[in-house]
């Protein structure tokens, strides 16, 4: 396309005039926004172009709304560390910093014919393997921050189905079943956006990019890959660190 071709509304301009200001500091976490008349005056737009602007950014999550006092910008959790070796859980990175942190499994059970397919390929295993998925809602500082998603090869841990009460960590499933040599391998980022579900679990409007990371865990003593992982953050909540990858 070309770029003379290419029109800028007027929310883009608020929007992108916010963001900026956030980014040179002009504006920081819990400063409060001008009324929707200043800006409509500032920008001489209509209120209802202000108002489109300024919601957009409520569902991105970088406003806050408080009823009777107006807009602000929302703040930031704590820094969290990720550790992309998979030496340590997350619930253990948590504690280290000192995080209030809940994991909650909102999904444990054979996955579907479709997934068990796919992973079974994925994880290298012949079809009269199952594949166990596990889902775990990660809330932090009590907010739902992250899904985390975890695909396993039922015969490494051939009691799973009956154990369902100890996968708030898998990792710590693992380490309590003899597994407690694990690396992460095969590591790729990128951001989606939520479904109604995530959105739903989250907690967070749809236009809330969420950082996706996927993974293969493998067990270093046998050098079979048992799990594929995807974890969801939500992009609003957190500042995210990488740590050392080995």
């Amino acid at each position: 396309m070309n770029q003379n071709d290419f029109n800028v509304s007027n929310e883009s301009i608020i929007r992108n005039a916010i963001q900026e200001m956030i980014l040179n500091n002009e504006l920081k976490s819990g400063d409060k926004l001008p009324s929707e008349n200043a800006l409509a005056d500032e920008y001489k737009v209509k209120r209802i172009v202000v108002r489109n602007a300024l919601v957009q950014m409520e569902k991105m999550g970088i406003l806050g709304s408080r009823q009777g006092v107006g807009r602000f910008i929302k703040e930031k959790l704590p820094i969290i560390e990720l550790d992309m070796s998979g030496k340590r859980s997350f619930s253990d990175k948590m504690k280290e910093q000192g995080v209030s942190y809940e994991s909650r499994v909102i999904f444990a059970g054979y996955a579907t014919s479709r997934e068990q397919e796919k992973y079974r390929e994925v994880l290298g295993v012949d079809a009269g393997i199952a594949i166990y998925k596990v889902a775990r809602l990660r809330i932090v500082n009590h907010v739902p921050s992250a899904i985390h998603v975890s695909f396993i090869r039922e015969d490494v841990v051939p009691d799973i189905d009956q154990e369902t009460d100890q996968l708030a960590s898998v990792f710590n499933y693992y380490r309590n079943n003899g597994i407690t040599n694990l690396k992460s391998t095969d590591t790729q980022i990128h951001t989606a956006f939520p479904t109604l579900a995530e959105q739903r679990n989250l907690e967070c409007h749809e236009l809330v990019p969420l950082i996706a990371y996927e993974s293969q865990t493998v067990d270093e003593d046998t050098n079979n890959i048992i799990e594929q992982t995807r974890i969801l953050y939500r992009s609003d909540l957190f500042k995210h660190s990488l740590g050392s990858v080995n």
